[in-house]
């Protein structure tokens, strides 16, 4: 007799494109269809549920209130509970999303991001199914204050069955605020390794892009949020153009959620630092392996300790050594001075002098390269990794 499909569904607050949403996109790519039926839940339209329908999966709209959605981490320092301001508009986003668990017969519900954990781990609860909150954020004073992280934890431990941290970082940072610990499991953000060749330097790309296919070329991959350190990637841009007069630099990644007009203040450094002509702004790209491939070095500058740091993760899968801030989960993905080097948050000289010293030397980046595609094949295999959050899928099926 054929077994029966499990219904998972993935909760996610935002309908643009971030790190989260990039990673979701290869979780569902990765889950195996023989046993699950994968869902996605949205609260309105947007790129993300384009993004979902294109791959295949169903994707549902199940509104939620905009002034819960648009809330954002500062706003919450101010006034703590602001997100129940009008606990008839969260309430009704409850019912709805636990009126649509109970009519799709969900089988167990995952949770995408922070503030979906806020109205999805209790609409599950409601619905009487098991709940992984899947945590890519630190629960550290940097991003949330005290009060917020006690209410984080404080539903963890009661609403969810299983916190997936994405790295030690997040893990500790969780169990340092009271979240307990035999409700986590660390699961590293995993790479699809046969999207990344680090022998392919696309330069019919570099072309398309009007750049030259001789020039060193270093980028920058995320989101425009002012704590991802593009400040700082530009003053070293800067201070390395003084020596490196021929490199040209990237930057790919959209404005999301509430930082559109920090795009404008970048292009308005980026004029001030005389760098108008060797800097590119791409915007959200999905040809993530090709854009690393054809670069010679990779930053990571995020101003706050990264959860993780995919960006970092990637460039190792793509063979191309990484510049990156010595803090939060990178110190679990880059090793310094064999894959990379790390430098202090918030420090463009120093930034500057290991751009400068990796593009006169072919040879450590090179090395470095490949030392890095080793550690991906070891650490961050998508397949491995996907593998080991569907156990705990159907761990918590087969004990509900």
């Amino acid at each position: 007799m054929k077994k029966r499909r499990y219904k998972i569904v993935f909760i996610d607050h935002t309908t643009k494109m971030g790190g989260g949403q990039v990673y979701l996109l290869r979780q569902l790519s990765q889950l195996d269809k023989d046993r699950f039926k994968p869902l996605v839940v949205c609260p309105s339209d947007g790129a993300l549920p384009d993004h979902v329908r294109r791959s295949g999966v169903d994707l549902h709209i199940v509104p939620i209130h905009q002034s819960i959605i648009n809330l954002r981490k500062e706003d919450l320092i101010g006034n703590p509970i602001s997100f129940l301001i009008n606990p008839f508009r969260l309430a009704a986003g409850i019912w709805r999303l636990v009126s649509w668990l109970k009519r799709h017969k969900i089988d167990l519900v995952h949770l995408n991001s922070m503030k979906a954990g806020f109205f999805g781990s209790l609409a599950a609860r409601y619905a009487g199914l098991p709940v992984v909150w899947d945590f890519k954020d630190l629960l550290s004073e940097d991003f949330f204050p005290s009060i917020n992280r006690r209410l984080i934890v404080g539903m963890a431990n009661r609403w969810v069955d299983y916190v997936v941290a994405n790295s030690n970082a997040i893990a500790e940072a969780f169990i340092a605020q009271g979240g307990r610990k035999d409700k986590v499991r660390v699961i590293h953000n995993g790479i699809d390794l046969s999207q990344f060749h680090p022998d392919n330097k696309p330069s019919g790309l570099r072309v398309s892009l009007g750049l030259d296919p001789e020039i060193h070329l270093v980028s920058i991959f995320s989101r425009l949020d002012r704590w991802k350190g593009h400040v700082y990637f530009l003053q070293a841009a800067a201070q390395t153009r003084e020596v490196h007069p021929d490199v040209h630099f990237l930057i790919v990644g959209a404005t999301t959620f509430d930082n559109d007009g920090y795009a404008d203040e970048l292009h308005t450094l980026t004029h001030d630092l005389g760098l108008a002509d060797c800097v590119h702004y791409l915007g959200f790209r999905d040809d993530i392996a090709d854009l690393m491939a054809m670069s010679d070095i990779v930053v990571h500058a995020s101003t706050l300790p990264e959860p993780l740091g995919l960006t970092p993760m990637e460039a190792q899968a793509a063979g191309r050594p990484v510049v990156a801030v010595k803090a939060g989960g990178v110190l679990e993905t880059v090793e310094d001075g064999l894959t990379g080097v790390l430098v202090p948050p918030k420090n463009a000289s120093a930034m500057a002098k290991a751009l400068s010293d990796l593009l006169r030397s072919p040879d450590k980046r090179r090395q470095m390269g490949i030392a890095g595609r080793v550690r991906a094949e070891q650490l961050f295999d998508l397949q491995t990794n996907a593998r080991r959050v569907q156990d705990i899928y159907l761990e918590l099926i087969d004990a509900h």
